[in-house]
C-alpha cells in the first residue's frame, strides 16, 4: 500500500498563525526539499528523512517577520 501526504497533494489545507506577530504563515513545502539543489526533483523514497513512517514534515514561514516552524502531517493510504 502506498501513502501520500494530503498537504503536498492539496487534499487538505493547514492554517497556522505566527506566534510572534499573529499573521498567517505560508506553507513552503517539504523540509527535505531544502537539503540539496535537486532534492525537489528526486523520487521521495530517495530523499525522505522520515524517522516515523508515513509522515511528511512541512516548513511553514511567516512572510512578515520571518519566523518559521515545522509541521508534521500524517500521510494517508492511496
Amino acid at each position: 500500500m502506498d501513502f501520500e501526504c494530503p498537504l503536498c497533494n492539496a487534499l487538505i489545507d493547514v492554517s497556522e498563525n505566527c506566534p510572534q506577530c499573529g499573521n498567517p504563515m505560508e506553507d513552503r513545502g517539504r523540509i527535505e526539499d531544502y537539503f540539496g539543489p535537486y532534492d525537489p526533483y528526486l523520487d521521495r523514497a530517495i530523499v525522505s528523512m522520515d524517522e516515523q513512517p508515513h509522515q511528511c514534515v512541512h516548513l511553514f514561514a511567516c512572510p512578515d517577520c520571518g519566523y518559521d516552524s515545522r509541521i508534521v502531517v500524517n500521510q494517508i493510504p492511496i
